[in-house]
């Protein structure tokens, strides 16, 4: 009976949407896991910016110190001439380089103690940002290997229902098959058979006529939906 037959049909359109729902995830893992990768990989670029300007921080810094060390020399070396200077213009001048060399090496002292801050700030920050990294890495590696195996458990389910759905299409009988797998192919969502409720078809949700409803509920052939071409039970 063609009753008999539609029934199988609905069973089979259920094994069917199992079936493409276990793809969608399989399919759509390696993406997922590359975005989440991506998370972490952005993670690891802040840190590598961070480093880059904390590098940058303690070079300058040390160059500075350097400077700095320069002229304490060098005004070590004129306070050192100063006991052996014969006349007042050559002390005077050299009080004076002196004098001059020591606002330089204020200037110098407040540029160290801004960057003194600032490395200490990019220290902080670095730390901060190490430790969000691992964060990161840790929920996004638990998070991969849950998926990982969860797709994997899709995987078996999937080779399950497809062993269900080749014992049930030896159930069909070809003709009704090759018609429902004819509409499969050619819906996004493959769906080929779909249930009448009240005068609706709900694949589409269009109207559906009563003469068309009629005959759905004589269930005496395969009707079809005149807006999707779905078959209707």
């Amino acid at each position: 009976m063609l009753k008999d037959e539609i029934e199988k049909l609905v069973r089979l359109q259920e094994i069917d949407s199992e079936i493409f729902a276990c793809a969608e995830v399989i399919e759509s893992f390696p993406s997922r896991k590359s975005q989440m990768e991506k998370s972490i990989e952005n993670a690891s670029q802040e840190i590598v910016f961070i480093k880059k300007e904390q590098k940058k921080i303690q070079v300058e810094k040390k160059e500075r110190d350097l400077e700095l060390e320069s002229i304490e020399d060098e005004i070590k070396k004129l306070q050192k001439r100063l006991d052996d200077v014969k006349t007042n213009k050559e002390y005077t001048a050299i009080l004076s380089e002196i004098e001059n060399l020591k606002k330089k090496k204020g200037e110098i002292e407040d540029v160290i103690l801004v960057l003194m801050e600032k490395e200490d700030e990019i220290n902080k920050k670095l730390a901060e940002f190490s430790k969000k990294e691992e964060e990161t890495k840790k929920e996004i590696g638990d998070r991969i290997a849950e998926e990982t195996k969860k797709v994997e458990e899709i995987k078996k389910r999937l080779e399950e229902k497809k062993a269900e759905r080749e014992q049930m299409v030896s159930q069909i009988r070809k003709d009704v098959y090759d018609i429902y797998e004819k509409i499969r192919a050619g819906k996004k969502d493959g769906v080929a058979i779909c249930k009448l409720e009240g005068q609706s078809c709900t694949g589409c949700s269009m109207f559906v006529p009563v003469y068309i409803a009629e005959k759905v509920k004589a269930k005496k052939e395969l009707v079809h939906c005149e807006n999707c071409s779905r078959i209707l039970y």
